[in-house]
C-alpha cells in the first residue's frame, strides 16, 4: 500500500491544508502502519514550467528526442513515475483566487501528457485515461463558503478544475472536502476524513 501526498499551499506555517492532511496521515497510519508514504511539496519545490522545448519534445516519440528535449522532459518523467508508483493520493489543496494554487497548475501540466498518462484516438477523437486503479482524497480550505448551493458556487473553479484534469487521465476522485475556515470544525473534518477512505 502506497501514499503519495501532494501538498500546494505556498505557506509552510499557517496553512490548513497542511495541517489537516498531516493530522488525517497520522491518523490513516495507526490502521496502515506499513504504508510507504511519499510527500511532494509543490507549494515550496513547484516544478518548471511548460516551455516551447518542452511541448515539442512531448509530441515527439521519445527515439526522435534530443539530448536536450530528453533533459527537459526529465522532471516530468519523474513526476509520472511517482504518480504511478501511488496506489492512493492525498491532495492539500487551498483555493486561491477561486482556483488551485499556480505551483499545483504546473504540476499538473507535467502529469497530463499524451501517451505517458493518457491516450488520444483521432479516429474517434476520443481520449482515454492511463492512471488508473488510484484513490483520491482532496482537502480544499477556502476563505468564504463555495459550497453547492451557495451564492459563490459559480466561482468554485478550483474543483471543477481539479476534477476535470485528474478525471481526464484516469484518477476518480472518491472524495473532495471543501469548508471554509470560519465555519468547520477541525476534529469533525478529520472524522469524515476517515469515514472517506475506511473502505480503502
Amino acid at each position: 500500500m502506497k501514499l503519495l501526498e501532494i501538498q500546494s499551499s505556498a505557506r509552510q506555517q499557517g496553512s490548513i491544508s497542511r495541517l489537516l492532511s498531516q493530522e488525517f496521515i497520522a491518523t490513516w497510519k495507526t490502521y496502515h502502519p506499513a504504508i510507504a508514504h511519499k510527500q511532494r511539496d509543490v507549494g515550496s519545490q513547484p516544478p518548471a514550467h511548460v516551455t516551447e522545448l518542452w511541448t515539442k519534445a512531448n509530441y515527439l516519440a521519445p527515439e526522435e528526442r534530443s539530448s536536450e528535449m530528453i533533459a527537459v522532459l526529465q522532471e516530468s518523467e519523474n513526476l509520472i513515475e511517482e504518480l504511478l508508483w501511488a496506489d492512493y493520493l492525498l491532495l492539500g489543496v487551498p483555493m486561491y483566487n477561486f482556483s488551485v494554487p499556480s505551483a499545483l497548475k504546473a504540476y499538473l501540466d507535467n502529469i497530463v501528457r499524451i501517451n505517458r498518462t493518457f491516450t488520444f484516438d483521432p479516429q474517434s477523437y476520443s481520449f482515454q485515461g492511463m492512471v488508473i486503479n488510484k484513490k483520491v482524497l482532496v482537502i480544499t480550505p477556502s476563505a468564504g463558503d463555495f459550497t453547492p448551493g451557495t451564492p459563490l458556487e459559480t466561482m468554485n473553479f478550483c474543483e471543477t478544475y481539479l476534477r476535470s484534469q485528474i478525471s481526464f487521465i484516469g484518477i476518480i476522485v472518491i472524495n473532495q472536502s471543501e469548508f471554509s475556515l470560519s465555519t468547520q470544525d477541525q476534529n469533525l473534518l478529520l472524522e469524515q476524513f476517515m469515514m472517506a477512505w475506511d473502505y480503502l
